[in-house]
């Protein structure tokens, strides 16, 4: 269940009704409902929600992205803008407020609950993050440490935190090299340069302790420690490290008297040794954190029982020598069980009024659960955390040195750009959650067969890439691609289905088809759709030749876009006759695209890319609607008998709740649901799971079902017979050489034969000459359809029909004459 409660800020009351219907059926608590930001802010203060769901067009003085500042800023709660707004200087504005997360309305509840949780588990990372900073600034605080920085390449030193003293008493200060050493007691200061540049040179921790000339004109003794890292972005040496102003000091003794309270009841570890690095004492909280008691820590050497390598025969001796009184660090340790854990140790000195060392005090804090967090925040921003594939920052990143490698080494490289064929269906069909664990099982086979310097990566969605480690030839991609498919394609159990998926992989070489990462992903992506198109489960190698094909697509898909906004669609219709006797039984709906520039465009160019682009479920609502309009005054004229049949497409029908819209349709066009016939192509019962329980729902409404281009699929008769189907009809190719061919008029006798064995009525598409009609009468086929009767054609031509004697009445006569 979903504890988390979430306050809807919302300025139109219907919307903010439904968000809270709607997240309550996720599970949710909605304690409250605002339209405005100013009562946004107190129900924050007093409902203490965790989580914020906001419009940014608000009622009031404040508007959404106003009010997320302040709510973020005085109460630290995740917003997710919930909005219709999506212009670029919106988004921009409410960048500003580090939102986690932003959807643009309309939205879909599970779209809506994963942006939910996504945000839930950020602002908690985010959380641990700030108390794992907040803890060790704490320790650094306690420490009385501060912390500084040299920049190698900019010469910059800058220093903040407790060490105020040697700056002036300033909290943090910026400054250049040259004056960070004209603080530096001038002996001193050639050997702190040897130190931070030897860092520079060999990478070791540094632990520097020199004189500095105090404001007030005396001399003052600093401890330093320091360590050289390299920017991830560049070759750029930077060492950092703390920094401790240790001229005042307390009395030993009276230090140790006012430490044994701290000694007894601080969470970190305190070890007490003595001169000879032997355990004198330790505090409850060693016996916690170790599990050794303090019988088996008594002297004991702590770099012997307790550390997981060898520390204080590093550092104590430079304490030693350089009269030095701290050294800290992190260190690795280990539990008495074995186990070993991150530790950030200080080691303190304990001298007499000689300056003789008498005692030596550890203070070690367990940090495994921050390098834990850091450790899992890293991979979390790298990683896709469905498959633990490296996602697209991290592909990012490692195609880039692959093609820097290339090109310093004057090699190829390659990308291998992945989607699956038909994981949308199998996703609508079975389940986001099956389709999730379809993704995870095929990320493991790619894993299971790259090389250790391949790298698989999911860009999201379906989508893998991959980058092969070694390409010497176009071959080695092509020879991987080729085992790809091989592994893809391989059945996966999914609960009680098997489903075997395949893929298309488009290939894209470096230097031959693109000399950046940007210019190589799309060549490579654009391959992939090529492999699509010609056919699927293939590959296929980029060419000039393709880019213009992904334009054309492109082009089609905002266009039709376009046209659904613009009113650039428009429905022909072609009648359907009665073969008995040339009575005008029906008229099947037809799509057309009115482009501005090419004309009507049939649905052959536009259709499958509707699919793919996720248009068809408008374009088919539209439609559906359309004809339902159009139509109503000639179905439900006196004495009509005429029927309107419209095309579904399999993707329509995968989607929930179908048989809804076509309810929702029939009640709003007032259209008699005994007049419409739904045509369903013979493949999409093949991608059906719950075929019977939907055609079964559709039947309910009144409608009748027809399986359209029946004989090119691969339907079971045993599924056939169970299916509510009323009409058969018979693809056009088969009609096209009858009845000279006698394998067609075989298969169009054993079509009808079925359909009267079933019951079913049936159509013959694509009747053309006078011949084919006579064939099909004598066959007892009820209705024909094609240009012999007449071609699709604007609204204005079937009202012709239906108010005049058809044209086609005359050849009836002759071909019922010649008959008798």
């Amino acid at each position: 269940m979903n504890t988390a409660r979430i306050l809807v800020v919302e300025d139109e009351r219907i919307i903010a009704m439904t968000l809270e219907h709607m997240l309550e059926e996720l599970g949710y608590t909605v304690p409250g409902l605002t339209d405005r930001g100013e009562a946004a802010v107190e129900q924050v203060h007093a409902l203490k929600p965790d989580l914020v769901l906001m419009d940014i067009h608000l009622a009031g003085r404040m508007d959404g992205i106003e009010t997320a500042a302040v709510i973020r800023e005085r109460y630290r709660v995740p917003v997710v803008f919930l909005t219709a707004f999506a212009e670029d200087e919106t988004l921009s504005r409410a960048q500003g407020t580090l939102p986690y997360g932003y959807i643009v309305k309309p939205c879909e509840a599970r779209d809506l609950h994963a942006t939910i949780q996504m945000a839930l588990t950020r602002h908690r990372a985010d959380v641990a993050v700030e108390r794992s900073e907040a803890r060790l600034q704490l320790a650094l605080d306690a420490a009385d440490l501060g912390v500084w920085e040299w920049d190698a390449s900019s010469g910059q030193v800058t220093a903040g935190g407790r060490i105020g003293s040697i700056f002036g008493e300033v909290e943090r200060v910026r400054e250049s090299y040259e004056s960070f050493l004209a603080r530096v007691y001038p002996e001193d200061r050639k050997p702190i340069q040897d130190a931070l540049w030897g860092a520079l040179a060999d990478g070791y921790p540094r632990t520097l302790v020199f004189r500095y000339a105090r404001p007030d004109g005396t001399v003052g003794w600093v401890e330093a420690h320091a360590k050289a890292y390299q920017a991830t972005t560049d070759s750029t040496m930077t060492v950092v490290g703390v920094m401790k102003d240790i001229t005042e000091r307390w009395h030993t003794e009276e230090r140790l008297r006012q430490a044994m309270v701290v000694f007894d009841s601080t969470a970190e570890a305190i070890l007490i040794l003595n001169s000879e690095h032997r355990i004198d004492s330790a505090n409850p909280a060693f016996t916690t954190m170790t599990g050794y008691t303090l019988a088996d820590a008594v002297g004991r050497d702590p770099d012997v029982l307790l550390h997981a390598r060898r520390h204080y025969d590093q550092f104590i001796p430079r304490i030693d020598a350089s009269a030095g009184t701290q050294w800290q660090g992190e260190t690795a340790c280990r539990r008495k069980n074995g186990e070993v854990f991150s530790a950030w140790e200080n080691v303190s000195v304990v001298r007499d009024d000689s300056g003789a060392i008498t005692h030596y005090v550890v203070v070690i804090s367990d940090i495994s659960p921050l390098r834990r967090a850091e450790a899992q925040l890293k991979h979390v921003a790298h990683h896709d955390p469905l498959t633990g594939l490296p996602n697209r920052l991290l592909f990012n990143d490692r195609l880039d040195f692959a093609l820097e490698t290339a090109k310093r080494a004057k090699r190829r490289c390659a990308v291998l750009f992945i989607d699956l064929d038909g994981f949308k269906v199998i996703n609508d069909t079975l389940g986001h959650a099956s389709g999730d664990t379809l993704l995870q099982t095929l990320a493991v086979r790619l894993s299971e067969t790259l090389r250790q310097n391949d790298t698989a990566a999911r860009l999201g969605g379906d989508e893998f890439v991959i980058i092969p480690g070694d390409i010497d030839h176009p071959e080695d991609a092509a020879r991987l691609a080729r085992k790809l498919l091989d592994v893809l394609a391989a059945p996966t159990q999914l609960g009680d289905e098997r489903i075997a998926v395949s893929a298309s992989i488009g290939i894209a070489l470096y230097p031959d088809h693109g000399r950046d990462r940007h210019a190589l992903v799309k060549a490579a992506d654009t391959a992939m759709y090529s492999a699509k198109a010609q056919g699927r489960n293939r590959f296929r190698f980029y060419s000039e030749e393709m880019a213009g094909h992904a334009a054309e697509r492109m082009g089609i898909e905002q266009g039709l876009r376009r046209a659904l906004d613009a009113a650039g669609l428009v429905l022909h219709y072609q009648p359907m006759v009665a073969l008995r006797d040339g009575r005008l039984t029906g008229a099947e709906a037809l799509l057309r695209w009115r482009h501005p520039q090419r004309g009507l465009i049939t649905p052959e160019r536009f259709i499958s890319i509707a699919e793919e682009s996720g248009l068809i479920e408008p374009l088919g609502r539209w439609v559906l609607q359309t004809a339902c309009r159009e139509t109503l005054h000639l179905v439900t004229g006196a004495g009509s008998t005429l029927r309107l049949s419209v095309n579904v497409s399999a993707r329509q029908l995968v989607r929930d709740r179908f048989e809804e819209t076509v309810r929702t349709v029939l009640a709003e066009t007032r259209f008699p649901p005994d007049r419409l016939e739904l045509e369903i192509t013979e493949s999409a019962l093949q991608v059906l799971e719950d075929s019977r329980r939907l055609l079964g729902a559709l039947k309910a409404l009144g409608v009748h079902i027809a399986i359209d281009d029946f004989g090119t699929g691969f339907s079971s008769l045993s599924v056939i017979k169970h299916l509510p189907i009323d009409r058969l009809k018979i693809d056009r190719s088969f009609v096209a050489d009858i009845p000279g061919d006698a394998n067609d008029v075989a298969i169009v006798e054993t079509i009808s034969t079925l359909s009267h064995t079933l019951g079913m009525s049936i159509t013959a598409e694509g009747v053309e000459t006078p011949a084919q009609l006579d064939f099909l009468r004598r066959l007892g086929c009820h209705e024909g359809q094609g240009y012999l009767f007449s071609e699709p054609g604007p609204l204005d031509g079937l009202v012709d029909l239906v108010s005049h004697p058809a044209p086609w009445q005359r050849l009836f006569l002759k071909i019922t004459g010649a008959a008798h």
